[in-house]
């Protein structure tokens, strides 16, 4: 009897070590779900109103829904996939920013959705992400904008279709537009003709044809891209056909990726029907309806270089790409700028993906370095400092890019040190120049803890360039200036140097007739430092409504650095405030602060 009760005990103490193994490995399980099927309840699944941890969320959700939700990432960045209840690619979003980031989706049928994060810099981290539904309703069509008087049709080639149209047969209408369709689909959109008297620039006609069955029905189609414009940038009909048509006299050798906006949806009024939506709000929801040109064969991965190409995800996630020629014939060279056959097996550097923990700021960070491959003497490799990195490893791909350039004997073998961010949150508080804190541990806390572990990494401030992009390229300039025994050349892309500090408490804020360039106003009041600059920015970067824009902040500081006697060089790029430019002006910048591969300074 004691061996049949013992046997009975082990039973039920194995049976019972079964059970709570089974139930750690489903606490430990990376997957999340939750429903959002009122009309089928399922009591095994949560409700999706709550904070949900795991590296996949599965979420039961009936069709023609907007969802959308807020990824946690803690200081980590994470990829996110997007597949739709049949097990197809439906969305997919390149992990730009650390902490925080918007996924949002319109459901297209009923049934189980699946969102999967991976984070493609570290293997193993403390990190699991978190999801919240931030709000979700029917998926309603947006506004379209308010009705105004047709604008001129002003392409010349619409111009004469339009002609013709007038004077046809109903059945001729039909074969005229389907004969421009035809010829459309050969060469290519947009449309790129020339401009009377107007050399320098060229008349570009995006273009979009109503699918077929809603010509007649009302659209709401406009432009996206990094151009600021005080009124959208819509399409409007050609009357009678289904093409849709926009207009704009634009820069010969224009680089610019865009997308378009097409049938956005309304932001969902579950709480407060009455409550208009933001400005951030609105432009979240149309975001949902974003894609890449179907006419245009040009595209730009922005981020996501590995989608099928036919995949939903990548109509959604890449842009189209126009790069017009700046002289000879007009025509789109983007099939040009592809990465030359005799580059494309390149002996690659290393890229190692780092946490640094700093004790000035308390804080933990990724950082990332690239190093050219071969060895290298002591002190003997200039280096980069970049800003932004989750942004230029994902679109930019730029250690693909340095590969490239050292390869091609562009640039000389360099080592690159990409900074990032604690949290998207951190950007706005730590690039503009707040405080000197984060100034402070690059220079005397990051910089020499870097070069105690490779001490290939030049020492010397000449040797040394600090470069970024928009905040970035503003934390550049003044760490030039305020930091120049550490940094000796400074690369600003698209500087946004129309910031200033905010006025302290117990002073009165700033009126609208102030003096603004306040960056401006501190080199010209300060001494002139042995610093070497270079500011590049687009001449699309305009202002609207009469503020000024950043090519008018960046040309009013490159007159300033020029009169403190500072060596500056330049260049205004055809283009806008956009990742897809500045890949290519990193190179031209490096090139001008430090020389070529053959020919350094």
């Amino acid at each position: 009897m004691l061996n049949q009760f013992c046997l009975s005990f082990f039973r039920l103490l194995a049976t019972c070590t079964l059970l709570v193994g089974m139930a750690a490995a489903w606490a430990s399980s990376s997957t999340a779900q939750c429903i959002l099927l009122p009309d089928k309840p399922d009591t095994r699944w949560p409700s999706c109103s709550q904070v949900l941890a795991g590296h996949a969320l599965e979420v039961q959700a009936q069709a023609g829904q907007v969802l959308l939700w807020t990824l946690d990432s803690g200081t980590h960045a994470h990829t996110v996939r997007l597949t739709d209840p049949d097990g197809r690619l439906l969305r997919h979003w390149p992990a730009v920013h650390n902490g925080t980031q918007d996924i949002g989706w319109v459901t297209p049928t009923t049934g189980r959705y699946r969102l999967e994060a991976h984070n493609p810099f570290f293997t193993q981290t403390d990190v699991q992400p978190t999801w919240q539904l931030k709000t979700s309703g029917p998926a309603l069509a947006d506004a379209a904008p308010a009705a105004a008087l047709p604008a001129a049709v002003q392409s010349p080639a619409l111009l004469h279709l339009q002609v013709q149209l007038a004077q046809a047969t109903p059945a001729q209408k039909l074969a005229l537009i389907q004969e421009f369709w035809s010829a459309t689909l050969t060469q290519g959109t947009p449309l790129l003709e020339p401009l009377p008297h107007q050399p320098r620039e060229a008349l570009v006609t995006f273009l979009w044809r109503a699918p077929a069955g809603t010509q007649d029905q009302p659209h709401h189609v406009r432009l996206e891209w990094a151009m600021r414009s005080a009124e959208p940038f819509t399409f409007q009909r050609l009357a009678d056909t289904d093409i849709w048509h926009l207009s704009l006299p634009l820069p010969r050798g224009l680089q610019a990726a865009y997308q378009l906006v097409v049938d956005p949806v309304q932001w969902p009024s579950v709480l407060a029907a009455s409550v208009a939506p933001s400005r951030m709000q609105r432009v979240q929801t149309q975001q949902l309806s974003a894609q890449r040109d179907p006419l245009n064969p040009h595209r730009w991965h922005a981020g996501s270089p590995e989608l099928p190409a036919g995949s939903a995800a990548a109509v959604h996630s890449e842009r189209s790409v126009l790069k017009i020629a700046a002289t000879g014939p007009l025509r789109n060279m983007a099939a040009d700028s592809t990465t030359p056959a005799s580059v494309t097996q390149l002996p690659s550097g290393q890229l190692q993906h780092l946490r640094y923990t700093s004790a000035l700021l308390d804080n933990t960070r990724s950082l990332s370095l690239y190093l050219p491959s071969g060895s290298h003497a002591a002190g003997s490799l200039p280096l980069l400092v970049l800003f932004d990195r989750e942004a230029y490893l994902q679109r930019v791909r730029i250690h693909q890019r340095l590969d490239a350039w050292i390869a091609q004997g562009r640039l000389a073998a360099m080592a690159v040190l990409l900074v990032g961010n604690p949290q998207r949150a951190d950007r706005a508080t730590e690039l503009p120049p707040h405080t000197p804190a984060f100034g402070n541990m690059l220079a005397h806390e990051m910089l020499p803890w870097l070069r105690g572990q490779q001490p290939a990494i030049a020492t010397q401030a000449h040797q040394v360039v600090v470069a970024g992009s928009s905040y970035g390229g503003l934390a550049a300039g003044w760490l030039g200036w305020a930091h120049p025994e550490t940094f000796g050349n400074v690369l600003s892309l698209s500087g946004s140097y129309w910031w200033a500090p905010t006025a302290p408490k117990n002073e009165p804020a700033p009126h609208r007739w102030a003096e603004g360039d306040w960056f401006m106003r501190q080199v010209l009041h300060g001494p002139t430092h042995a610093v070497r600059w270079h500011l590049a920015y687009g001449l699309l970067e305009r202002g609207v409504q009469g503020e000024a824009g950043i090519i008018d902040n960046n040309r009013h500081l490159r007159n300033v650095l020029q009169a403190k006697g500072y060596t500056v060089t330049t260049h205004e790029f055809a283009g806008g405030h956009d990742y897809y430019a500045w890949g290519e002006e990193i190179a031209l910048g490096l090139e001008a602060l430090l020389g070529t591969g053959t020919q350094p300074r």
